[in-house]
């Protein structure tokens, strides 16, 4: 098994509380009708950093005039009325050290806003960031791309400034030899090498974004993609990738830490995102923990392996109180399923979120459906929002990253069609694997040829079946269960049970070094599968 530690961080440049989240603030005001800040602030990596000035939540009709100072001399910059945002950029490389800026704003209808700040450029600045990106790096975006597309959101932008963050973080973690079970993946110290920043938002600063962030840190064993995959699997993890007004995106990796830093804007609308994604066929059916915060942590009954958890995200700027009013899941036959329900009512890390984690693993190859109802305040105003949505699991472990990953506009299109899905598994009898939809994956036990007969092992054949199997000792039997119907193959004597009903066989299964192995010929009389057997490459497919 391999370790996996993970810790998430949102940080906003507004001026606001958000109860159990940190806040990197730059420096800003507020007057009647709007908020304004300035940048950069702090200690600045990148020589030639843009300095600017917003104005935001602003009911200001017009600016007259802008006139901006850097160490004393007038420098011209360039207004975007849009955005209400004014940016200079240096054409030289400043000097290390400290730096002096002074901005005056004349707007109408307002007196003027004077703002003076200071930053400081580091020793170890660069000229600029880096714009060249690792085959890695793109392909880590892609992969948090592929999840966006499932959720009907924009693709994210890699962008150089918060890569860089990225990468000096993760460098930091990794040259420093962090103990994550003992220090926050999140903070570092000024008196340990690499240091950049204290928090997240300070790192942005240092290497020239002055957005608003959210970051991703995990220790994993696994490669890139995989880390990306478990990220988003943790529920506190995959709120970033669901943020709509998510723009740009800097990922880096260095040993086992993956550092992501998700860039956002602010953005009035209100929208409800949900996952698992509606009509998604290839969902998770466990989830095992290992997450910082722990999501059950307040379920004192509850322990893992949990089901695969469901996060509804409400976005949107300036919003007051959510709240989760209703939330169920129900099976194929239309039963509840227990779920832990998270809330900002009861989670201090959630704040625009609902986390909903089904109290034991679902079945897989299963249809569910979901239903949330939640509320927003904004201005004195309370807005609901309500969904209904089915999802499916995967019939085996991975088989959904696998599809997803390899072709997503495809993935998506499968999760706009109605209905189940038809699966396809061919057994190679000569061989050790197996594919499953298309997806090739490994048998744990090779096929055996037993008095003429090709026989499977029973787990691998129920992982490729969307089933379940136990172990009966005293009847010595593997107890196959899927979808209502429940198989005995009896390893003692020629026979099997289907639903309590046994029937005589010629190829009975067999106990072979203690793994119960099915024959071929068997599995058409009782799966339920349509089998057919290819005698020129001596392979077996079913059809379900």
């Amino acid at each position: 098994m391999k370790r996996l530690l993970i810790s998430f961080r949102l940080f906003l440049t507004l001026a606001v509380a958000f109860t159990g989240f940190n806040l990197a603030l730059l420096p800003q005001a507020h007057a009647e009708g709007f908020y304004y800040s300035a940048s950069p602030e702090g200690t600045v990596g990148i020589l030639m950093p843009k300095i600017g000035f917003q104005i935001t939540k602003s009911s200001v009709s017009a600016v007259s005039r802008i006139s901006l100072q850097l160490d004393g001399q007038t420098v011209q910059g360039q207004f975007d009325p849009s955005t209400m945002t004014y940016t200079y950029q240096p054409t030289q490389p400043l000097a290390t050290g400290k730096h002096q800026a002074s901005i005056t704003v004349e707007l109408t209808g307002y007196q003027p806003i004077v703002q003076d700040w200071s930053f400081t450029i580091s020793p170890q600045a660069v000229t600029e960031a880096p714009k060249a990106y690792s085959d890695k790096q793109l392909e880590m975006v892609r992969a948090i791309n592929d999840y966006r597309l499932l959720s009907g959101l924009p693709a994210l932008q890699i962008n150089p400034n918060l890569t860089m963050a990225a990468k000096l973080h993760a460098d930091y973690l990794q040259s420093n030899n962090i103990d994550v079970a003992k220090v926050s993946m999140h903070e570092q110290k000024e008196s340990q090498p690499g240091f950049i920043g204290a928090k997240p938002g300070e790192r942005a600063l240092y290497a020239g974004y002055y957005d608003n962030i959210a970051e991703d840190v995990s220790y994993y064993a696994g490669n890139h993609i995989e880390s990306i995959d478990s990220l988003f699997d943790a529920p506190y993890h995959r709120i970033p990738f669901l943020l709509p007004s998510a723009k740009e995106v800097g990922v880096a990796m260095s040993g086992p830490f993956v550092v992501i830093e998700f860039g956002f804007h602010d953005s009035p609308q209100q929208q409800l995102v949900v996952t698992p994604s509606p009509g998604e066929k290839y969902v998770p059916v466990t989830f095992d923990g290992n997450e910082d915060p722990d999501p059950i942590r307040m379920y004192k009954d509850a322990s893992y392996p949990v089901g695969y958890p469901i996060v509804a995200h409400i976005s949107g700027t300036e919003i007051g109180e959510v709240k989760l009013i209703d939330a169920t899941l129900k099976d194929a036959d239309g039963k509840n399923v227990e779920l832990l329900k998270n809330s900002p009512q009861n989670d201090n890390h959630l704040i625009q979120e609902v986390i909903l984690t089904p109290a034991k693993p679902l079945l897989p190859d299963t249809s569910y459906t979901a239903y949330v109802k939640m509320t927003s305040t904004r201005d004195g105003s309370t807005q609901t929002f309500e969904k209904a949505w089915q999802f499916q699991t995967e019939p085996a472990a991975t088989v959904g990253k696998n599809k997803l990953h390899a072709d997503s506009p495809a993935y998506k299109k499968l999760a706009d069609q109605k209905g189940s899905l038809t699966h396809v598994v061919t057994f190679s009898l000569n061989g050790g694997s197996y594919t499953l939809d298309g997806v090739k994956l490994n048998m744990t036990r090779e096929p055996a040829v037993i008095d003429g007969s090709s026989y499977l092992w029973v787990r691998d054949l129920a992982a490729a079946l969307g089933a379940q199997v136990e172990w009966n000792d005293a009847q010595k039997a593997a107890i196959y269960t899927k979808g209502g119907r429940t198989i005995s193959f009896f390893t003692t004597r020629p026979t099997y049970s289907l639903d309590g009903k046994e029937t005589n066989t010629d190829v009975p299964a067999k106990l072979v070094n203690d793994n119960t192995m099915i024959p071929v010929r068997l599995l058409s009389e009782v799966l339920g599968a349509k089998v057919e057997y290819n005698p020129d490459n001596h392979s077996v497919t079913l059809t379900y």
